[in-house]
């Protein structure tokens, strides 16, 4: 017997409606049994789908399915159950918030909030043959709090804390993707012109093997890169280098460069740990404090974050190396972050003079696309896969790839969202969050956010004129500079949650 993937311990189900729960089995008949009911179905083809009659809420209750072998899911409860879906906002996870909302977070102790994280399948094929994947709920308490999304962990603690039913979020949300990957082939056909990317990719391991060469060329490129003695780049200043102030944006520093940095302390560091943060870089980053590695980072969203040992610090001069790889025209240190060492409870800030050295120059990398970039790939890998799955609203956060092709977002949403109540059901409401400002500080243009993102942010304010039953969340005045992974996520999760109680609940 094999369950779909959503099932296991500590899942939540959705309360007051009708539930399936379904597999693959050998045996000709499927029984489940709860809180002493039981409810039978026959297999057909090897799969089964049981029935199961609505439910009231219902916390760590145990279902026991039995087939050609029994199995028995442990701490299971009914309560309300949100599809989650998106892009990197939506997915971004609570450690990446930490800055702002350390208190909340290491507070957190809601072991009724729980997530299912949907992984889909990277193929183009029938869609009968895609399957939930096999992965664990977690549930917001220390320890599995840091994972979840932070979006939904700070929306949903505030409506928990409000309606005291167990909360199950289905993060099917991932970096990068595009509202048209969520939307099914016929709602494209006059508002998509890249469909032939379906036939052109259709097949068992054929969009698989493009995304592998893709990352075959990447991992090539910055193999060209490398250092001939990274230790002698990392350990001392080279003869040549020049003086540069950071944080600052460069071109002409494709390929491999080194930043450095003498830092002087004054006394013996007493403490076991130290911290550097590093700002935020693009692209890639290897960097060093006195010839030791303490940290690296392949591409150019996250913080640079990097605990490390104190010992590596001395009384005096120390040097902080950054080894920066530019995949494009344009890199460096992005101005409006954190710049600074830690060691003794104190901060040591490291804006400022720094020097500078090319390593070595390479012509821009060009990626292949995203597979979450490709149009119908989600709807089909992961929206359809949870088809059976009963829920009790959509929350969405995407945008920011539409943001150079802007035009027509209002009606792709609404098509989306009509071919989604196909499925869930007509009157399942969504919640829409309007995304927060942005300037990419890679554009020639610094001074004003983008006139496709205001377009894209233009649309989802309307998007209740042209939907029923949806709701919006402004986000856009939350941005942060030059960041496109804002961490007020906690600001704008207590937004949502004002939302949801007012117009869901």
């Amino acid at each position: 017997m094999k369950l779909a993937g959503i099932f296991g311990d500590n899942m939540i189900l959705q309360r007051d409606k009708v539930n399936h729960i379904f597999g693959t089995d050998t045996a000709a008949e499927v029984m489940v049994e709860i809180e002493g009911g039981s409810y039978t179905g026959k297999t057909a083809d090897g799969k089964f789908d049981i029935e199961i009659p609505a439910i009231g809420v219902r916390r760590d209750i145990d279902i026991t399915i039995m087939g050609s072998e029994t199995i028995v899911l442990h701490n299971v409860c009914f309560g309300d159950v949100y599809m989650l879906a998106g892009q990197s906002n939506m997915e971004l996870p609570v450690r990446r918030t930490y800055d702002r909302s350390e208190a909340e977070i290491k507070a957190a102790n809601y072991p009724y909030i729980r997530q299912y994280r949907l992984v889909p399948d990277s193929d183009f094929k029938p869609v009968d043959e895609y399957v939930l994947p096999d992965l664990p709920w977690t549930s917001a308490v220390q320890g599995e709090v840091d994972e979840m999304s932070a979006y939904g962990f700070f929306t949903f603690k505030k409506v928990y804390d409000q309606i005291d039913v167990p909360i199950g979020l289905i993060l099917n949300a991932q970096g990068g993707a595009s509202i048209e990957s969520f939307m099914r082939e016929e709602d494209l056909k006059d508002c998509c012109d890249e469909l032939d990317l379906i036939e052109k990719y259709y097949g068992k391991g054929v969009l698989t093997s493009y995304l592998e060469e893709s990352n075959s060329r990447c991992a090539k490129w910055r193999e060209d890169t490398a250092a001939v003695d990274q230790a002698v780049y990392a350990s001392a200043i080279p003869e040549g280098a020049e003086e540069v102030t950071l944080p600052a944006m460069f071109k002409g520093i494709t390929g491999s460069s080194w930043f450095y940095k003498e830092v002087t302390i004054d006394e013996e560091i007493n403490g076991d740990d130290a911290f550097l943060y590093c700002g935020l870089l693009i692209d890639a980053d290897i960097t060093f404090i006195n010839g030791q590695e303490v940290g690296r980072t392949e591409y150019q969203y996250p913080p640079r974050k990097y605990p490390f040992a104190a010992s590596i610090l001395k009384k005096g001069t120390n040097l902080i190396a950054v080894r920066l790889i530019n995949e494009s025209s344009v890199g460096g240190f992005v101005d409006a972050h954190p710049y600074y060492l830690e060691a003794d409870g104190k901060k040591i800030d490291i804006a400022g003079e720094w020097k500078h050295i090319k390593e070595k120059s390479c012509e821009p990398f060009v990626p292949g696309r995203m597979m979450v970039s490709f149009p119908v790939i989600l709807y089909n890998a992961a929206v359809l896969t949870l088809s059976k799955v009963s829920i009790k609203g959509f929350f969405w956060y995407q945008g920011e790839s539409n943001g150079d092709r802007w035009e027509k977002y209002d009606t792709k949403f609404k098509r989306m969202v009509d071919s989604w109540r196909e499925i869930f059901g007509k009157d399942i409401p969504i919640v829409s969050t309007i995304m927060p400002d942005y300037i990419n500080v890679q554009s020639e243009d610094t001074s004003t956010v983008p006139f496709g993102w205001r377009e894209v942010q233009r649309q989802q304010q309307e998007a209740p004129s042209v939907v029923d039953k949806c709701y919006v969340v402004d986000g856009r005045d939350l941005g942060e500079q030059f960041e496109l992974h804002p961490q007020k996520k906690a600001e704008l999760g207590a937004r949502a949650a004002k939302v949801f109680i007012e117009n869901i609940y």
